[in-house]
């Protein structure tokens, strides 16, 4: 064949001696079929090595038998791609597509691949069937892992609402919550189905049996179901109350819901309402015009006023009204400016301007909501047990804000007392059942709250103790739920609770700590222990109850119950705004099982931490420099440590260097080395990402690898040389060359 005109591909590829119908690839030894073409050798080179590839196409050939001189674009020496390198880098493309709501497609564009081929030049991006399966892989693994979560927890709360698409189809978001045996609070999206038929009671119920059917939940287990204050959904859980399979389930309406149709309710009083409908004008008056939008930017410049742009109210947007008037008066100055001005705004224009009783009637109505806003936010919160603070947060309210004064302007007294009625109205605050509320109960089991110090009637109070009691009685007497063998393996992926050693120091520590008025006598029951117990807890009830659970086993079995019940829905609602995203006119072809996969991913959830990022297993990470490799008690623990065993670690490690530097001295001479400054090692690229969580290291230390013996040596090494070499030498046998 040397006479024959020959492919440049062969300057890459041998024939196989053994067999003349396989060709080996001379860089990664790969072997190919061979039929008398070049074409897989040519696609190969592409594929796997595109540096080697030539310029004028890989299947030319010289017009001489001479063999060509091949060129090469660029000259990369490392080697081939492993095929576990390539797994993981497509891994993390199906990640990135999933977490930040990218559609598929963009593997197909010419800016990403020409992304990859800089970063990796010898990997080929998947083509979008490949990506979508290495989701479904994911999705799988990680739904296993929350399946095994969820069928060992002792109750399960709902969160549950209905969302529209761009495309105008219909979604039910749900999301479940409930307490590990940890004690920490999880979260969940359990399922975002598509809603074709019209929103009935009977088709929400049935839909949500489905939810929990796929993820095996029984609906005993099921404690409440947390919604709006839409007529279907209360019908629904009606419906489900009904139900002997869902036991006792409650339907528990969306807190910050109810909140707001308090505050609207006050909203719609004369003349507030015309004082809201007058700056609705105005800041859509900025919001249609770009000359104003630029002006009002100038103003700013000129009165040095914060550079905030006016918000809009929305119908449906919670606290809108007071954003848009809490930032009027902010921009108050700014505003009127621009009205003012002649070479801006028209004579019609000004008309938009608010009166002086207007603005005074504004700053009433933000004095008066400020804490209503608060309130909501905190109620919104999804990691904190928020229902059994929700009516004492309610009472104080009332109490302590909500009272009317006597030299409180016309528009106050308006808005507090009809906040007042609302809220009595829809929680039901002056009810004969309050007692039995499941309000209530969440506030009893809440060492914070458990006095129900905002009961003025004493029977009341006991009444509602008698209740809790009666059901943690209940509960106690159910059989123990059956577990699978995975039991084992959620308890070693639940790093967030206490050891056993722990627990045992917590319990000890509390028995000696309780007073007279602490013990439990004889004849008391746990509820009546429960309440002479002054123990605190500084982080919320889950802390306290983590470290009592066993001294109150029945109270706790209730705890757990009451305690996962979110007190809003906002944790369906959340998933609205990522469906804007997700679904969006780049992706409005997604099947509604895909639209379900990417609103479960994007949902950060702690046990994703060794599925869904890089390097969180601590044993991967070898770096000896980094902040990562420091003792954590050293970093962490000396928010909390006392003073003197800082000063008996802070005198052993100053021993420890001193001992140190004898023996690099004695090493350094005797290997005939000089000295030299040390460099500050270099912090590792993880550092940035996990410190903040894991330990809280101060800013002035750059790394905690030895830092005395850095210290100490950099001072004067001159010095430092001189003194211990003639130490060394005083130390050394008289024998000896020196």
């Amino acid at each position: 064949m040397s006479g024959l005109r020959k492919s440049k591909v062969w300057m890459h590829f041998e024939m196989v001696k053994d067999d003349p119908k396989k060709v080996k690839c001379k860089l990664c030894q790969q072997l190919m079929s061979y039929h008398s073409s070049t074409t897989n050798m040519a696609f190969h080179l592409k594929r796997i090595h595109p540096q080697y590839q030539t310029d004028d196409g890989s299947s030319s050939s010289s017009s001489t038998g001479a063999a060509p001189k091949l060129t090469q674009r660029k000259l990369d020496l490392r080697p081939p791609l492993s095929e576990k390198r390539k797994r993981e880098i497509t891994d993390k493309i199906a990640e990135f597509i999933a977490l930040d709501m990218r559609p598929v497609n963009v593997v197909d564009c010419d800016g990403f691949k020409e992304l990859m081929r800089t970063l990796e030049p010898g990997y080929t991006v998947p083509k979008r069937e490949t990506v979508m399966h290495s989701v479904d892989a994911k999705y799988a693994s990680i739904r296993a892992e929350v399946y095994m979560l969820i069928n060992n927890c002792e109750a399960v709360s709902l969160t549950t609402d209905i969302w529209t698409s761009l495309q105008m189809e219909a979604y039910l978001t749900v999301t479940a919550h409930f307490i590990t045996e940890a004690w920490r609070l999880e979260n969940f999206v359990l399922a975002t189905k598509k809603m074709e038929e019209s929103h009935t009671a009977e088709h929400i119920s049935q839909t949500l049996k489905e939810v929990i059917s796929d993820w095996d939940i029984p609906g005993t287990k099921i404690v409440s179901v947390v919604h709006d204050n839409a007529t279907n959904m209360v019908a629904c859980t009606n419906q489900l109350a009904q139900d002997p399979s869902w036991g006792t389930v409650q339907g528990v309406r969306c807190a910050g819901h109810t909140l707001q149709l308090c505050i609207n309710s006050a909203l719609k009083k004369d003349p507030v309402c015309r004082t809201v409908a007058a700056a609705r004008r105005l800041v859509s008056h900025f919001k249609k015009s770009a000359k104003a939008t630029t002006a009002l930017a100038e103003k700013q410049r000129e009165l040095n006023v914060a550079k905030h742009k006016l918000v809009q109210d929305v119908a449906t947007r919670w606290n809108s009204v007071y954003l848009m008037l809490d930032r009027l008066l902010e921009q108050r100055g700014a505003v009127s400016a621009v009205l003012t001005d002649s070479t801006v705004s028209k004579r019609s224009d000004r008309d938009l301007e608010l009166s002086t009783s207007q603005w005074r009637m504004a700053e009433d109505i933000v004095n008066v909501l400020k804490p209503m806003i608060k309130l909501t936010e905190l109620l919104s919160q999804d990691m904190n047990t928020s229902l059994s603070a929700t009516v004492p947060m309610l009472m104080n309210i009332k109490k302590r804000h909500l009272v009317v004064h006597e030299d409180d302007s016309a528009v106050t007294k308006t808005l507090k007392i009809t906040l007042t009625e609302e809220i009595d109205r829809r929680w039901e605050l002056k009810g004969r059942l309050l007692e039995s509320s499941i309000y209530i109960k969440a506030a009893i089991l809440d060492p914070r709250f458990k006095k129900l110090s905002f009961f003025t009637d004493d029977e009341q109070r006991n009444e509602a103790y008698t209740v809790v009691e009666n059901l943690a009685e209940s509960l106690a007497a159910r059989p123990v739920q059956e577990v699978g063998d995975d039991r084992e393996l959620v308890e070693e992926r639940d790093t967030a609770g206490p050891s056993r050693q722990e627990k045992e120091k917590d319990q000890v520590m509390s028995m000696l700590l309780s007073s007279d008025e602490e013990e439990q006598q004889p004849g008391d029951s746990e509820m009546k222990a429960y309440l002479k117990d002054t123990t605190k807890s500084s982080t919320g009830p889950l802390e306290w109850w983590q470290k009592n659970e066993e001294r109150y086993p029945k109270l706790s079995k209730a705890a757990k119950r009451f305690h996962s019940i979110p007190s809003t829905s906002t944790p369906s609602e959340r998933i609205f705004s990522k469906a804007g995203f997700i679904i969006s006119k780049t992706r409005s072809a997604l099947l509604p099982a895909n639209v379900d996969k990417y609103h479960w991913m994007t949902v950060p959830r702690p046990i994703y931490t060794d599925l869904l990022t890089c390097g969180a297993e601590e044993d991967a990470i070898d770096d000896s420099c980094s902040l990562l490799a420091s003792d954590s008690e050293e970093w962490s623990g000396s928010l909390h440590s006392a003073s003197s065993s800082t000063q008996e670690s802070g005198r052993a490690r100053s021993n420890a260097d001193a001992e140190l530097i004898r023996l690099l001295t004695m090493a350094v001479d005797q290997l005939g080395l000089e000295w030299s400054p040390p460099e500050a090692p270099a912090p590792n690229r993880l550092d940035g990402c996990f410190l903040p969580s894991r330990c809280l290291a101060p800013a002035s230390r750059s790394a905690p690898f030895l830092p005395d013996l850095h210290a100490e040596l950099s001072k004067s090494w001159n010095i430092l040389r001189e003194t211990l070499l003639s130490c060394l030498f005083d130390s050394l046998p008289r024998g000896r060359s020196r």
